[in-house]
């Protein structure tokens, strides 16, 4: 009974991959005739072939097990009539397959979530991070002639002799994605900005400045400072995501999926490269209290900072 079992087993797998590659080979065709601006004329084909004829590392070991089990299969009954799938497999499963993977049998939403949890860095939260890191934070921030924030900060809090509660770029990165122009708290006030940077930049010299508030409420008997702003991109994302002409109900279904993403893959930028590990703080909340009040972001810093330089304090 078993080993009829991995006999039907193997053929229906035989079959399978075989209409796989059937269906390939088709794919191919298409990208081919089809698809030619999308391929540079030199390597075309070999793109082509690469790209469909590219197994996952999954299914690679499932044909390697198949192969063991054929094999152990053989050797203890020595015919391989039984292991290989007759016409009639081939002419009634091969079209089943085309047509369930027609249809996508296997997809839901979920999908979706999947792929942007994924590291292959193609949707649409890795990209936001990837240009918002390379695109200014990576220029902006670093030390390059006597420039860089950690200096600007300095120099403001000897010019203006005020202190920040931290020598880092405070970047707000709420759930809902939506940051105002100017962040309102009765715990904040708009203060003047940070001397303005200015990087060449594909030919354009891009300013960059960073805006500073203050502190109402005291920490330790001290009033704090910080250079604080909104993640853009994520607010470029909500504005997207509230506009007719490019909202999806795709954007709208994984908005979280892509806020989480963006978050995590933005720290693992940060940190990873020497010269902004240690220059951004990310502040990463919900918008929202548990009965719909807006959060207040100003008792979100004051809570944040004062936990820290509150047991600064008492350590000393």
């Amino acid at each position: 009974m078993l080993g009829e079992y991995l006999n039907l087993c193997i053929g229906i797998s035989v079959v399978a991959f075989c209409a796989n590659f059937v269906q390939r080979c088709f794919h191919a065709s298409i990208e081919y005739i089809f698809y030619e601006r999308n391929y540079l004329p030199e390597d075309r084909l070999s793109t082509i072939i690469r790209r469909v004829f590219t197994y996952d590392s999954r299914a690679q070991w499932m044909v390697i097990v198949l192969l063991l089990l054929a094999f152990a299969r053989f050797g203890s009954t020595g015919n391989l009539k039984n292991l290989v799938p007759n016409y009639v497999y081939f002419i009634i499963c091969m079209p089943l397959y085309w047509i369930f993977s027609y249809v996508q049998l296997s997809y839901c939403p979920l999908d979706y979530a999947h792929w942007i949890r994924d590291g292959h860095g193609l949707d649409y939260a890795a990209g936001m991070a990837s240009s918002y890191f390379h695109g200014y934070l990576k220029l902006a921030l670093p030390e390059r002639n006597e420039d860089g924030l950690k200096k600007r900060m300095q120099d403001y809090e000897d010019i203006h002799q005020i202190r920040f509660a931290t020598d880092r770029l405070i970047i707000l990165i709420p759930d809902d994605m939506f940051v105002k122009g100017v962040i309102k708290s009765d715990l904040l006030e708009k203060a003047e900005d940070l001397e303005t940077k200015f990087i060449n930049r594909a030919g354009v010299n891009r300013p960059f400045k960073h805006a500073v508030y203050r502190l109402k409420r005291q920490i330790n008997g001290t009033t704090y400072y910080v250079a604080m702003e909104g993640a853009t991109p994520m607010l470029t994302f909500f504005e997207a995501m509230n506009f007719q002409s490019s909202t999806t109900w795709q954007m709208r279904e994984m908005k979280r999926e892509i806020w989480l993403k963006f978050a995590r893959h933005l720290k693992e930028l940060l940190t990873s490269w020497p010269e902004t590990e240690h220059e951004v703080e990310l502040i990463i909340y919900k918008s929202h209290k548990s009965n719909g009040e807006c959060e207040d972001v100003g008792e979100i810093l004051y809570a944040h900072f004062e936990a820290r330089l509150g047991n600064k304090k008492h350590l000393n």
